[in-house]
């Protein structure tokens, strides 16, 4: 008869659930983050605290000192907040997170299906850093300590890809409903941040993080994939260096077996010996 132990089906279920996990889309995965974190913030926003917001929210300057003698300090956790800013958003506008996802998942869904998941999630990471470092330095310049949050730097990049890519798509407007272009929407929506920026007209919406987004959108279209291109020199040189180092393990291996055949394992010196126990332990992980 045959039998298995408790702990087999358990394991087998949670390995199931685990790769459950591990096959969501780069989509799901984002939406999920953005909305545990939003209900966090909700949380410690109904109990009065804006701590999500000040810690991960991305900013140049802290204030510090009194509130009769106030003074500025430099904020170090920015490298941090350059990753944490894009997964948080306003807990008193819900619209902000809404509109971010919906057309992230409006203008992401082909992206992510022609580049795979892990080029869509570099996709939006780089274009989120580039606008967070842009948006960053110019509160540098202008001693800000407003912090900024939000995904729309990354949202941006995937919109100006997707319209690089097709360009004569159309979209149904909600007011008015028109057909239009999405190079054309796309182009008008850049153009009103640019606007707004020279301006200084655009109240709390970070423009800066919007076209440094867009800017990566269009680097990524014209260039291709150059972290991609890195990372697959990186991937061959590596693979390289790993063939040489086998086929000489190979060698050695051959040279000490030889050896054996004619003279025996007692005229096998130490290092040898080390070199035949370490492949021996190597092949039994190997088979594990």
């Amino acid at each position: 008869m045959a039998y298995r132990p408790n702990w087999y089906e358990k394991s087998s279920r949670n390995s199931a659930l685990g790769r459950a996990v591990q096959d969501w889309s780069a989509l799901r995965w984002i939406f999920t983050v953005c909305a545990v974190v939003y209900a966090v913030q909700l949380v410690a926003h109904s109990f009065g605290s804006n701590l999500m917001e000040d810690v991960f929210g991305l900013r140049a300057w802290t204030l510090s000192g009194t509130a009769q003698a106030p003074s500025l300090s430099f904020n170090f956790l920015f490298p941090l907040q350059l990753f944490t800013y894009m997964v948080l958003h306003s807990p008193t506008d819900i619209w902000h997170i809404f509109w971010n996802l919906l057309l992230l998942w409006f203008f992401g869904r082909d992206l992510e299906a022609v580049m795979g998941k892990a080029a869509f999630l570099k996709l939006l990471l780089v274009g989120g850093v580039v606008g967070g470092v842009m948006q960053w330095a110019y509160g540098l310049y202008t001693d800000s300590t407003i912090p900024t949050i939000g995904a729309s730097g990354a949202v941006y990049t995937a919109m100006v890809l997707y319209s690089c890519k097709w360009p004569r798509r159309i979209i149904w407007l909600i007011i008015p409903p028109i057909p239009v272009p999405v190079l054309l929407l796309v182009v008008f929506y850049v153009l009103n941040d640019l606007v707004d920026f020279s301006r200084g007209s655009g109240g709390n919406v970070a423009q800066l993080v919007h076209l440094g987004g867009a800017l990566v959108g269009v680097l990524w279209w014209r260039k291709g994939d150059v972290i991609a291109q890195v990372q697959m020199k990186h991937s061959r040189d590596k693979a390289a260096k790993i063939a040489k180092i086998e086929s000489s393990g190979r060698r050695e291996m051959d040279r000490i077996l030889g050896k054996i055949q004619t003279s025996g394992l007692s005229s096998l010196d130490d290092k040898e010996r080390a070199f035949l126990d370490e492949r021996s332990k190597a092949l039994r992980e190997g088979r594990r």
